[in-house]
């Protein structure tokens, strides 16, 4: 049986990207995932066809180190946005299942709490200033 596609969850298309880096290093992406509904969702689960994983981190700051913390879920609020952002939270693409290059899409499913899923592309660059 298929997974159903949640309606209500959207990117903003100029936040969405994935940091390319040589010789299939783990990779940093982000995105800004904007939610229509009436009700909180939460993200569980994200997966790609192109990586063997993908995970979440929130980037936390005390008075004398950064690190970045692993999040298992997270939730878009209603009628709401959830920023996946450099210095913040960001997803970590690693172990990439074919060549990624610059140019290419990275093919990303997020499995939402209400049981449907939403699916994106999100492109690969070098950096945030090569659209």
């Amino acid at each position: 049986m298929k997974t159903p596609v949640s309606v209500y969850v959207t990117t903003v298309p100029e936040t969405t990207w994935v940091r390319w880096l040589p010789n299939a290093l783990p990779a940093a992406g982000y995105t800004t995932l904007k939610n229509s509904d009436d009700t909180p969702i939460d993200v569980t689960r994200i997966k790609s066809p192109d990586y063997q994983r993908i995970t979440v981190y929130q980037t936390v700051v005390d008075s004398e180190s950064s690190k970045m913390v692993k999040v298992d879920k997270f939730t878009i609020p209603a009628k709401g946005r959830f920023a996946l952002v450099p210095g913040k939270y960001h997803l970590m693409f690693e172990k990439p299942t074919r060549l990624i290059t610059p140019g290419d899409n990275a093919r990303v499913i997020f499995f939402l709490s209400n049981g449907k899923v939403f699916k994106t592309r999100m492109p690969v660059r070098t950096s945030p200033e090569l659209h």
